[in-house]
């Protein structure tokens, strides 16, 4: 079976335990587990770098999976998780909610009142604490809210009066915590007997704050967090916290959506509570899990790992800033990847590289994208695979696949984390890493998937850059209404051309066309018609250039062509022809006027000594004494 995780904040150790809860049930069974995560983590004001994050849950086809879990409380975007549930309802698969019910779902809730009524009450009783400020999470989080009315509740129950100033909203960070506790350092503010922290990391910063002010915890202020995360067991003193059980609640939402997908119909909501874990940071015994020995052996293993990977992170950071071209992207990612070592890693870029290009154009062009850049393209490909050791690549498919076939036959008990490729809301595709554990463990690989984002971004402005470049070489060196070179491009090109001459010791001769008549359609039929003449006059011109002669318009209905190795038979075969080709056009166009051209020429036999100049001097002479010809003749 294949099952769709939806969480954001993977990074964070309550999103990791769910996960691990899923996995380790879910693997065994031979279930193909699709992890789709993101690294926003925004709850005050939505940035574009959130919004390009947050892109990745408008990303999954949930046709493709036999059952969805869904954790919509860490996606902190009200309009994203009303799209993921209008899609989780027409596709009619069965979906599992934590926290929060969507429609038609079944909700496994990580209650938090228990947890959170039992510190409050433990400060109290035993610690006869009286005054006890709380920072909560965000007003708008789900079980922020729960976590903030218990305390009210319990304080209340207890006789307690809060205050809403010993209240603050936090976002869950170690920095608020420790924007929190400043207040209280301000002078003329009384300390509290107690901080609860609505999770454990803004319990710590909380506590760091405080210590650096010279306060002993918890000799001088009792501190406790939520959650039991790995920071709050291993810190001294050992926190106070809530073991909340995210672990047991991803383990039951998996069983759950498994009976759902058996086709059980009477599969009911679940609950698991919360339970209160009193330690050092309130004043009690309870010790440390590890050793001071066990400790110093995990910092010492911790840092070295953490400097190894840093100096991976910052050495691929810094090797992608300076990148220009794909191919160079290709190369450098295959080296940091190979030493990532994950078993499945696919690179999956919107659109193929004519539509990349494309677009590019129509931006240097003045043009917009012509597509919405923040979204997934419906065709993907993968320019990057690296499966098991090895590198490879994928063509196009459709994004509702996620992956080719070829890449899923055959594969059960796997894991996917599916995470967003793009630069602010710009978006790139999406990367899939499969079976890398730690990914769950760390957030050095998100870091490197920042890197990959950045290199993308480098890519694509230098790639803008070039086409921008090209298209102000062309406005330079082309005409715009014809199409042919103008005068720029004759003094570029021409150099070459007469180096050439000069080489093979052959010829060199100048064509002066000048179009017959343009003044009177322009006054009789519009200057667009005259456009129209010229555009054809050129293309007939165009056409007769058989052997590498450089065309240019050389002025308003003035044209030129230099060629070499010409004799001067051969010219007069030449512009013969070229009034063939205009007879030709007019009895075929059904133009109320004729098409007509004067053409004067000059054959210079000593390339060595040519002045350019001079000789498109005389073909002007000559085409204008061709021109008064004409007109005595009509006479």
């Amino acid at each position: 079976m294949n099952i769709a995780v939806l969480l954001g904040g993977v990074g964070f150790d309550s999103q990791k335990r769910t996960i691990n809860g899923i996995l380790d049930h879910a693997l065994p069974e031979g279930d193909n587990v699709y992890i789709f995560t993101c690294d926003g983590w925004n709850y005050v004001e939505r940035f574009k770098y959130e919004e390009g994050e947050y892109n990745i849950f408008r990303l999954p086809d949930f046709t493709q999976y036999d059952g969805v879990i869904m954790n919509s409380d860490t996606i902190h975007d009200l309009k994203v998780t009303e799209n993921i549930v209008d899609r989780i309802k027409k596709a009619k698969v069965p979906c599992v909610s934590l926290n929060q019910r969507g429609e038609g779902d079944v909700c496994v809730s990580m209650e938090n009142k228990t947890g959170i009524q039992a510190i409050v009450e433990h400060l109290v009783c035993e610690h006869d604490a009286r005054t006890i400020a709380f920072v909560s999470g965000p007003l708008d989080n789900h079980d922020a809210e729960q976590r903030l009315a218990a305390y009210k509740e319990t304080m209340e129950q207890h006789g307690l009066q809060y205050q809403e100033e010993n209240i603050f909203y936090g976002d869950y960070t170690y920095q608020s915590g420790m924007t929190a506790v400043e207040q209280y350092l301000n002078p003329g503010r009384q300390m509290p007997d107690a901080i609860m922290a609505a999770n454990d990391e803004m319990a710590i910063g909380v506590i760091l704050t405080l210590e650096d002010a010279g306060y002993r915890v918890p000799e001088d202020i009792i501190i406790t967090g939520y959650d039991n995360s790995s920071i709050a067991q291993i810190n001294h003193p050992r926190l106070t916290t809530v073991r909340r059980g995210e672990y047991a609640a991803g383990e039951m939402a998996y069983k759950k959506l498994k009976q759902m997908i058996c086709g059980e119909t009477n599969v009911s909501d679940g609950t698991v509570y919360g339970r209160a874990i009193f330690s050092q940071s309130c004043g009690c015994d309870r010790k440390h899990n590890y050793t001071h020995a066990e400790l110093q052996k995990m910092y010492v293993k911790k840092s070295v790992g953490t400097d190894k990977y840093m100096e991976m992170l910052k050495a691929s950071a810094a090797e992608f800033t300076g990148l220009e071209t794909f191919d160079d992207f290709m190369e450098c990612a295959q080296r940091y990847i190979r030493q990532i070592n994950p078993e499945y890693f696919y690179l999956c870029m919107c659109g193929s590289i004519e539509n990349y290009y494309a677009e590019l154009d129509r931006m240097a062009e003045g043009g917009d994208r012509g597509r919405d850049a923040s979204v997934y393209k419906d065709d993907i490909r993968i320019p990057l695979a690296y499966e098991q050791g090895k590198f490879t690549s994928y063509g196009e498919f459709h994004k509702k696949e996620l992956l080719p076939p070829q890449c899923k036959e055959g594969k059960e008990g796997n894991f996917y984390l599916v995470m967003p490729l793009h630069h602010q809301d710009y978006c790139f595709g999406y990367c899939v890493v499969g079976n890398y554990e730690r990914v769950l463990k760390d957030r050095y690989f998100q870091h490197f998937l920042l890197s990959l984002d950045n290199a993308l971004e480098t890519v694509r402005k230098q790639d803008t850059m070039k086409a921008v470049l090209a298209r102000m070489n062309h406005v330079w060196i082309y005409d715009e209404l014809t199409g042919v070179y103008n005068r720029a491009g004759f003094r570029k090109y021409a150099v070459g051309l007469l180096e050439e001459a000069v080489k093979r010791n052959v010829p060199v001769s100048v064509l002066f066309i000048d179009i017959d008549g343009l003044k009177k359609i322009n006054d009789t039929y519009g200057h667009e018609e005259g456009d129209i003449y010229i555009r054809e006059t050129a293309h007939l011109l165009e056409k007769a250039c058989r052997r590498g002669e450089l065309l240019t318009r050389y002025g308003g209905d003035e044209f030129v062509i230099l060629l070499i190795d010409y004799a001067e038979e051969d010219i007069k075969e030449y512009i013969s022809r070229i009034h063939e080709d205009i007879e030709k056009y007019n009895r075929l166009s059904m133009k109320e006027y004729r098409m007509d051209a004067s053409i004067g020429y000059h054959v210079e036999t000593d390339a060595a000594h040519i002045n350019l100049e001079k000789i498109i001097e005389i073909a002007d002479q000559n085409m204008y004494a061709v021109k008064k010809a004409k007109k005595a003749s009509r006479k």
